[in-house]
């Protein structure tokens, strides 16, 4: 029939394979454009009696309908064509370039354990297309894979490549053969090795497709053909371990795809789907529960009945709970020591800069104003404060104005000299406030606040400083140095301080710029101040100090009184006048009236420049001394009139209860769920959980830490991962799935 043209159309090139119902032919399509070849089926029926073709010609047009629907599906042959011709039935389908499975066997020899997977992997969703349209192969095997020639590149990855062929055998489930009185339509179907026993009885299920794919996989791992296996004795099933190097799991799967009685076997390709999806998991679960099967085999295989004991292990409920109970142990512990020696800190220093940074930004607090000193108002290079004159004029311009108090951030501003009497005068006014330097620890560095002040009009201006040199701790109050309080004659306090303190000297207590500066402006404009008591309190605020473990710090040295910081703005805390503005009158007479003004050097070459948590993600702008001080004044104004919430964290018992918590969450998670795609959702929900209430608490006003707890989560998780593998190699070093027989 060779280059005979079919229905004026279908012109036969090439014999493809031939058998006991016809023929396959490769064709060109001659009606088509491009000319494409196709495959042309020849089915021949048995017989030319009338009863027969008739029904011949039913089964014929049941067949054609459903290799049309499955045509849909990118991995089976598209239908192009049904007709007969001469009592003779032709399907044409579309022609698949590629290799078939069986000569890529016989080029790599052996497939990998991942090209196993892969294969499965590919084959499966196709097998449960087809069975979903009630549909069964029958006749699976290597020669009828064929992976398209563009995708040989890339064989065996899984890439769903793998096209399933030769549906000459299809039937629609339940559907009977019609017959004659004297003849029946029969066709050979399947191909040995490959064919389970049912359906060599005329009796395929769903499962026979099954085993004609783990068959196939088992072929492609061992290189040898099914009908070169040897059997395992008793069970009729081909012994193959022997022969390819795969996981306990693999072999678990495979063994349960290919056994002989189909009530062992898979039921579903669902069912193979979700074990591939768990290969580890299936060892473990297999020393378990322990199921027997008893089957009658025949006298010339057992002398006499004998029973079938499959091993199946699945972790007891007491094995997952000291699971849960140890993973969780461990790690929490682990992770509460590591808490403790502040492993954690850096980490999270980083996530809270990270989430001041990307916080809104408030702008300016309408209650506070900075006069800018820049470079060109500095008398000579190498100045950190203006001239006496200027500096006097300055304040005098703004004294005009009434404003609530006037905080000088320069240090040591010169005067007791002649021509420093304009500004020692200006200085006299209760609302100047001016600023000395307190000593560091083990440091002699104090700089005195200019002569003949009134205690209450001295601060201090020290800031302090994380590790890292960022500023995110303010100290609101500490004690004078000794230097300060018994200086020569009294020149650095215009009220002597003494025994009528009632306390001693060295322990009185003076405020940050910053801080007195608010305290003094709630005191004239909202009649609050602050409270008696060992706690500082201003209205009904109270300002606790921190403790060393405060939010994501460990031993953070908090000495003196010190708060945590909220900034309100990176560079717009406050509104601002230059200095020259004010020397020449030249500023808005509202932005001074009650307010507190802070005057401060902001040129770029001060020194007086801080890192704070903004300095994140490459950000390198510096944030100036006075800035800083008008950040804290701000937030006790915030906190006190306007009702915002004071920077708080969870007390350290609530913080290890929080990651212990996690501990068992996540080491129960990964005890009790087995999917891998649950197993991730979890995960994620996991980092979600934490990530929520860590930002849902920074929105709040508060700290929570984050790196601890989801440590904890996936530390735990991960060791109860290890248990379970271990208890899994364990099991397998003992035994591994088999069937044992003993009398019955």
């Amino acid at each position: 029939m060779l280059e005979k043209t079919l229905k004026e159309r279908y012109r036969l090139t090439r014999i493809l394979g031939a058998g006991g119902f016809g023929q396959t032919y490769l064709a060109i399509d001659t009606q088509q454009p491009k000319r494409p070849q196709c495959v042309v089926k020849q089915l021949k029926p048995a017989s030319q009696d009338k009863t027969f073709l008739s029904v011949a010609r039913r089964l014929f047009d049941t067949e054609s309908d459903t290799l049309k629907k499955l045509g849909s599906h990118a991995q089976i042959p598209n239908s192009i064509d049904f007709f007969e011709e001469d009592n003779e039935f032709y399907l044409v389908q579309e022609y698949i370039d590629g290799q078939s499975l069986e000569d890529e066997i016989g080029q790599l020899g052996k497939f990998t354990e991942e090209q196993a997977i892969a294969l499965l992997k590919d084959v499966l969703p196709v097998l449960g297309f087809i069975h979903k349209n009630h549909v069964v192969h029958r006749d699976l095997k290597p020669d009828n894979l064929i992976r398209r020639r563009s995708s040989s590149e890339s064989s065996c990855q899984g890439n769903g490549d793998i096209v399933l062929i030769d549906f000459g055998a299809v039937k629609q489930i339940r559907t009977k053969l019609i017959t004659g009185e004297k003849t029946n339509l029969t066709i050979g179907i399947g191909t040995q090795g490959y064919t389970p026993s049912e359906q060599l009885s005329g009796k395929p299920r769903y499962s026979s497709d099954i085993y004609a794919l783990g068959m196939t996989v088992i072929h492609a791992l061992t290189g040898k053909s099914p009908t070169d296996l040897p059997e395992t004795l008793g069970s009729l099933e081909p012994a193959w371990q022997d022969y390819a190097e795969v996981s306990p799991g693999l072999a678990i799967l495979l063994g349960k795809m290919t056994r002989h009685y189909i009530h062992q076997r898979y039921q579903t390709i669902e069912e193979v789907l979700h074990d591939l999806g768990r290969l580890e998991d299936l060892p473990a679960e297999a020393a378990e529960a322990v199921t027997c099967i008893e089957t009658a085999l025949p006298q010339a295989v057992a002398p006499k009945e004998t029973k079938t004991v499959i091993v199946r292990w699945r972790m007891r409920k007491r094995a997952k709970l000291l699971t849960v109970a140890i993973s969780a142990l461990v790690t929490s512990t682990c992770m509460l020591a590591l808490r403790q020696a502040g492993a954690f800190v850096s980490a999270e220093l980083a996530i809270w800069d990270k989430m001041v940074s990307a916080q809104p930004d408030h702008g300016p607090d309408p209650r506070l104003l900075i006069v800018e000193i820049e470079e060109e108002d500095l008398p000579s290079p190498g100045s950190f404060t203006p001239s006496d004159d200027t500096l006097a004029k300055a304040i005098n311009n703004l004294q005009a104005q009434a404003p609530a108090r006037i905080a000088v951030d320069l240090l040591r501003p010169p005067s007791g000299s002649e021509k420093s009497t304009a500004l020692k005068e200006s200085l006299k006014d209760s609302n100047v406030l001016v600023i000395t330097r307190l000593s560091d620890p083990g440091r002699n560095n104090t700089v005195l606040p200019p002569a003949g002040m009134k205690f209450e009009q001295i601060s201090f201006s020290n800031i302090v400083r994380d590790r890292d040199f960022k500023v995110r701790r303010q100290l609101m109050l500490d004690f004078l140095d000794e230097a300060i309080l018994t200086g020569p004659s009294g020149e650095n306090l215009g009220t002597p301080i003494d025994d009528s303190l009632g306390f001693d000297p060295a322990e009185q207590p003076i405020f940050s710029l910053g801080t007195e500066a608010a305290i003094h402006y709630l005191e004239r404009y909202e009649n609050i101040g602050p409270a008696d008591g060992e706690i500082l309190q201003l209205g009904d605020v109270r300002f606790e100090p921190i403790t060393r473990s405060f939010g994501g710090y460990q031993n953070a040295d908090t000495s003196g009184y010190q708060t945590f910081m909220r900034y309100r703005s990176l560079d717009n805390v406050a509104k601002r006048i230059s200095f020259k503005e004010v020397l020449d009158n030249s500023f808005d007479a509202e932005l001074v009236k009650d307010k507190i003004v802070i005057i401060g050097v902001t040129d770029d070459n001060s020194r007086d420049v801080f890192l704070t948590p903004y300095n994140t993600s490459g950000n390198t702008q510096q944030m100036h001394g006075v800035e800083v001080h008008a950040q804290m004044a701000s937030q006790i104004l915030t906190a006190v009139i306007d009702g915002e919430p004071l920077p708080w964290a969870w007390p350290d018992e609530l913080e290890v209860l929080w990651i212990v918590a996690l501990t068992g969450i996540g080491s129960g998670l990964m005890v009790l769920t087995q999917k891998g795609p649950i197993l991730i959702l979890f995960g994620v929900s996991g980092l979600a959980l934490t990530a929520l209430v860590s930002i849902t608490s920074f929105n709040a006003g508060g700290w929570v830490p984050m790196t601890a707890p989801l440590s904890a989560f996936f530390f735990s998780a991960a060791g109860a991962r290890i248990s379970k593998s271990y208890q899994r190699r364990h099991w397998e070093a003992r035994q591994s799935e088999s069937e044992i027989f003993s009398p019955a």
